[in-house]
């Protein structure tokens, strides 16, 4: 078989780090309405355990008092999010906070910019990220989900044409079982399942 999934993705990831932070309009709405799935004490018990993102949350970002409180600073981000994290299994409304960066001036300046963590520098992490309406990275985000579907479309495909010349159900050129292959190629798929993966 001629495709590589490996470099396939390997090329994908190289597109990935290739971060275009010029989009950023810097508006500031995304450090001051900033939400995660987790919990605050989940947060804060994966903070104990090393986690780096949830140190963040929990060391660097200041927490609202309640939903509301978050809505009149930037409502249409807050409903935007609630509306993202709906998604998710099991999601609770009652569990759910948010955030702001106490860094942020007036003029929607980050004041800790040379040292403002990951979560920052690279927001919005993925096609799905769940920015602020009118956000820069909008194009970007698009351009991002119809690569991630390509891909995901590419390894099914390469999925069916292994199975179809495989009667022994080995991988031709690969010390792998067609098994493993499609065991590799879901797992590859299975975190934009929500976004409708195993429809691409």
């Amino acid at each position: 078989m001629s495709f590589d999934y490996e470099s396939e993705i390997d090329e994908f990831k190289k597109e990935l780090d290739e971060f275009p932070q010029y989009l950023c309009r810097m508006c500031g709405r995304c450090c001051k309405s900033i939400a995660t799935a987790d919990t605050h004490e989940e947060l804060e018990r994966l903070a104990e355990m090393g986690n780096k993102e949830a140190k963040v949350f929990t060391e660097i970002f200041k927490r609202f008092s309640s939903i509301e409180e978050a809505r009149k600073v930037v409502p249409e981000q807050v409903d935007q999010i609630i509306e993202e994290l709906k998604l998710k299994e099991g999601f609770d409304i009652n569990n759910l906070s948010f955030y702001y960066c106490p860094h942020i001036t007036e003029d929607n300046l980050c004041s800790m910019h040379n040292n403002r963590p990951t979560v920052c520098s690279r927001a919005p992490h993925h096609g799905w990220s769940c920015m602020p309406p009118g956000c820069g990275f909008e194009g970007w985000q698009f351009e991002l989900r119809e690569k991630y579907k390509k891909l995901t479309r590419k390894l099914k495909e390469h999925l069916v044409a292994v199975e179809a010349i495989s009667p022994d159900g080995k991988v031709p050129g690969k010390e792998m079982t067609v098994e493993e292959l499609r065991q590799i190629i879901e797992n590859k798929i299975k975190p934009w399942s929500k976004y409708g993966s195993m429809f691409w």
